[in-house]
Parts: structure tokens; C-alpha cells; sequence
């Protein structure tokens, strides 16, 4: 297994509006489309990447904080992580989320482009 890039990078933000504002005139950044369409959020080109923003008003530790690594084989990566001690909390078609030790959400993804 090897990583082939950083797919998204997730932030949370306090006031969705200012956010947006800020990424959008203060940076430039092209909004594009969400894919998931719970809560309030919004998401950015970034180079090949995205960043993904989502309002949250109550700061929830780690709650939905994370970066994602698309990876050229999801099995391989699954096995990785458990084999280092680390455990999948939870899996989805062509994805699983695990933790650092840190305690810092990974969401590993299966490149489509493979």
C-alpha cells in the first residue's frame, strides 16, 4: 500500500458565511459542489485537493475534524493500519476512518483512478 495524495482536508468553522467569504475572496479558492449534503458546510478546490468546511457553532472535539489519503489499495491499507494497532471505526463503500495516536480522524479512501 502507498499513499497517493491528500484528497481533502475538513475543517470546522464557527460562522459559516465569514468562512466562505474568506476562503472564497481572501484566497481566491473555487467553490465546487458538496457531496454531503448534512449539516452546513461548504467546499473549495484547492490545487488537486479540496478543503471541506462545516459549521459547528459548539466545538466538539474531533467530531468531524480530519484529512483524508486516497490510497491505490483501500484492503492493503485496512490491514496496515490494524497491523500498526490502530483500529477501523467505521466503513463505507470505499472507505474506512481510523485514528492517529493523537487521536486525529483519518479517512482513508480507494482511488478511484486505479
Amino acid at each position: 500500500m502507498r499513499c497517493l495524495r491528500l484528497a481533502h482536508v475538513n475543517l470546522r468553522v464557527e460562522r459559516l458565511e465569514e468562512a466562505v467569504r474568506f476562503y472564497h475572496e481572501a484566497l481566491g479558492l473555487q467553490d465546487i459542489e458538496r457531496g454531503d449534503p448534512q449539516g452546513r458546510g461548504a467546499w473549495f478546490r484547492l490545487g488537486d485537493s479540496e478543503l471541506h468546511l462545516s459549521e459547528d457553532a459548539v466545538p466538539q472535539p474531533s467530531s468531524k475534524r480530519h484529512f483524508a489519503v486516497e490510497v491505490d489499495n483501500l484492503d492493503a491499507a485496512r490491514r496496515a493500519v490494524t497491523w500498526a494497532g490502530g483500529r477501523v471505526e467505521k466503513e463505507d463503500a470505499g472507505r474506512f476512518w481510523t485514528r492517529d495516536p493523537s487521536g486525529n480522524r483519518i479517512e482513508i479512501v480507494q482511488s478511484k483512478s486505479l
